[in-house]
């Protein structure tokens, strides 16, 4: 039963315990001591607190049992306590075994010890059967946590996997100096770069010259080689 069908179920439980072991036993013993003031218990005079607590504890008890999955020792827990109180709700309500009854002259005594015991001794055959549910179902709840514990431990394993990828490519797409080289090298002068100049060649046209980067010829009036886009040197601009 999944989260949601408990907490219904534990809704549903507290209301049905309210009505059995609080508002209808409030009325009974309302309509018994307003027709019938002569009848006494050993609870009688304060016989209304007894039920509202007694009866508070067991819808609280059933409530968290309900609530609780099978096979847990909560559920183990609240199910004993609910009992013990149901227990003692039914000793408050028979009035220990002992009622008495007086109308004028007469005196009446009944006694139904031997019935509350019966009743108390049907209790612990429930309080049997609530131990034989938990040792039912606590196989499939140890197997189910164990279930959980290795579902959650495989998801942090993921995570950290997925964590280390993660650092992984961080790290291959950032440029640092420990991913650079460690061979040597000069930087040579600025004057040094560039291409080495032609040889001279005597025989040009009339009005034209030759660019020292790509070797083409140009007009001895342009400052800029129409092919490659350098500069010619100034004394070469006429």
């Amino acid at each position: 039963m999944s989260g949601k069908g408990r907490l219904s179920d534990a809704v549903w439980t507290a209301f049905t315990e309210a009505l059995r072991f609080i508002v209808v036993p409030l009325v009974l013993v309302d309509l018994v001591t307003s027709n019938y003031p002569q009848l006494s218990t050993a609870f009688m005079s304060e016989i209304g607190t007894f039920v509202m607590f007694f009866g508070g504890m067991i819808v609280a008890s059933s409530t968290l049992e309900a609530i609780h999955r099978p096979g847990t020792y909560k559920r183990l827990l609240f199910g004993m306590c609910g009992l013990a109180f149901v227990g003692m709700w039914m000793f408050v309500i028979f009035g220990g075994g002992i009622a008495e009854f007086s109308y004028g002259p007469y005196f009446v005594r009944f006694d139904i010890t031997k019935i509350v015991y019966i009743v108390l001794a049907g209790i612990s055959l429930k309080a049997l059967l609530v131990y034989m549910t938990f040792s039912v179902n606590r196989r499939a709840e140890v197997e189910r946590a164990r279930k959980r514990r290795v579902e959650g431990a495989e998801k942090m394993r993921q995570q950290a996997r997925n964590a280390k990828k993660m650092k992984a490519a961080r790290a291959a797409t950032t440029l640092s100096f420990e991913r650079m080289s460690s061979a040597e090298f000069d930087v040579t002068a600025d004057d040094d770069i560039g291409y080495t100049p032609s040889a001279y060649v005597k025989d040009l046209p009339t009005g034209m010259k030759i660019c020292e980067v790509c070797g083409a010829q140009s007009p001895t009036k342009d400052y800029v080689c129409k092919n490659c886009g350098s500069w010619f040197p100034r004394d070469s601009v006429i």
